[in-house]
């Protein structure tokens, strides 16, 4: 009787040690997803996987931020938010600064399983935003979700330098939606936004 009950103990403490360990196990599990993809709302709080492989790196500081608010166009009900961030390096071991630049582009309200993409237009308002020849951009795309939102992060070669054939300062960020299997350049535009340093 004895030698079944420190049995059914020790049974009973394995089984405790192997919950404990898959308890752990998943708590590590939803930190790093977390970590990846963001729990918390907002564009500022997931990265393309490019920059978190910078971040690694652990030299990068965050030097300018330019937000842009994406209002609705023609009805479509969506709308969103840009995020233009520049990060220097400042690792002493490189000479000079080495500037990387991302881009989070995220919407709501859109249809649930239909593609998106991001363009620059070099106009300067949401009524004629003027046509997609920006240097250093070509596009973003991107799928809604069951929720009917929206998100992409990803380097981009950009500026915010008057000076560069590069610089969005003052250019339209347009959302497309894709429509049937055409090309999703061809496709209404549903958001707009100016890129300007002041908001």
């Amino acid at each position: 009787m004895m030698f079944r009950s420190l049995a059914l103990r020790n049974n009973n403490k394995k089984a405790y040690t192997l919950k404990h360990k898959l308890l752990c196990g998943l708590t590590l599990l939803i930190f790093a997803a977390c970590f990846t993809l963001g729990c918390e709302s907002g564009p500022s709080s997931r990265f393309s996987t490019e920059l978190l492989e910078v971040f690694d790196e652990g030299f990068i500081d965050l030097n300018q931020t330019i937000t842009v608010t994406l209002d609705e166009k023609d009805g479509s009900g969506i709308t969103g938010t840009a995020v233009f961030s520049e990060y220097v390096s400042s690792n002493s071991e490189s000479t000079g600064s080495t500037k990387i630049r991302n881009l989070d582009v995220e919407i709501q309200n859109a249809v649930p399983g239909r593609k998106y993409a991001a363009y620059i237009y070099t106009g300067t308002s949401c009524d004629t935003p003027g046509n997609m020849d920006v240097e250093g951009f070509n596009s973003l795309t991107f799928a809604a979700d069951e929720n009917g939102m929206g998100f992409r992060s990803n380097l981009v070669d950009l500026t915010f330098d008057t000076n560069s054939d590069t610089d969005i300062n003052g250019k339209v960020l347009v959302i497309h939606e894709q429509v049937g299997s055409g090309d999703l350049a061809d496709g209404t535009q549903v958001s707009c936004g100016i890129i300007t340093s002041s908001q």
